[in-house]
């Protein structure tokens, strides 16, 4: 049952959100109406979509609520877990945003409550998220112990560092490899660990070419001019970062094209002679 709630106007300058799409920004005000009064709700993406998105029409909104959690786990303003085996969505320092009168009993545990179980890290990774996200869209709740075993199974093919049978995959996108690998040999190149390219790597590069619509050259600027800022090189280590933070990577991109471009009429050409071609061929790319 859908709930009155309250909006800050900081919401609208907080630069946290800014950073997210419009889509995320709807998402994350339609969870605050979706939870219970003390900000926990079932996270199964069908629920949500029909709570928040009811007269959406197109055929891609189910994916994209699913996506819209994900970014708001990685904004940190959300937390997606699980509580005897059912995956629940928590919004963020709910009390101090929310002043519900007379708030009803809980009907979830809160993350705080809930034991850690051994294979998970207590931080809720992101990816950790998307897999029970997956696993809650994927079969009806009758058939949730099923659906838990295929999910220790899919543990175990992580731990043991293998990949799925061939036949569970389609064949590797030359486009999608290309960003995968660039991204692993710069991270390494730049003092990390090696990195594995594992299949949620390739889905987020998938989405971010097919979904948002950015070419492989374009991630690959992206990822090069990250990692040459003090900044970001510390912050785009996985294509689900770099999904998440690309519009803003472009922004900053293009700005600091415009400084460096000298100052003058509007139809005199850009001197671009102190610039170095490879810099030229970045700024064009991510810009």
């Amino acid at each position: 049952m859908a709930r009155i709630r309250s909006i800050k106007p900081e919401f609208f300058t907080s630069l946290t959100i800014a950073d997210l799409p419009l889509s995320a920004r709807l998402t994350f005000i339609g969870l605050w109406t979706y939870v219970d009064d003390n900000g926990v709700g079932p996270a199964d993406p069908r629920l949500i979509r029909a709570a928040v998105w009811p007269l959406e029409e197109t055929p891609d909104i189910l994916q994209r609520t699913r996506e819209d959690l994900q970014r708001l786990q990685e904004a940190r303003l959300i937390t997606l877990y699980e509580a005897s085996g059912r995956p629940l969505v928590a919004v963020n320092s709910w009390a101090e945003h929310q002043k519900v009168s007379h708030p009803r009993k809980p009907r979830f545990p809160a993350p705080d409550e809930v034991p850690q179980r051994r294979d998970q890290d207590s931080s809720g990774s992101p990816e950790d998220s998307r897999s029970a996200l997956e696993d809650c869209e994927g079969a009806p709740e009758d058939d949730a112990p099923e659906q838990g075993a295929g999910s220790r199974e899919q543990g175990k093919g992580i731990e043991g560092n293998s990949e799925p049978p061939a036949s569970d995959e389609p064949s590797p996108r030359p486009d999608v490899e290309r960003v995968c690998e660039h991204l692993a040999a710069v991270i390494e190149k730049g003092g990390g660990k090696k990195q594995r390219i594992s299949k949620t790597w390739r889905n987020d590069v998938r989405l971010l070419l097919d979904v948002d619509g950015v070419t492989a050259d374009q991630a690959i600027a992206a990822i090069d001019w990250a990692h040459a800022d003090d900044f970001w090189n510390a912050h785009i280590l996985s294509p689900g970062k770099l999904r998440a933070k690309y519009e803003t990577l472009r922004r900053q991109a293009a700005s600091q094209q415009r400084k460096r471009a000298p100052q003058g009429p509007p139809t005199a050409p850009h001197d671009t002679s102190s610039m170095t071609e490879e810099e030229k061929k970045s700024a064009l790319r991510i810009a």
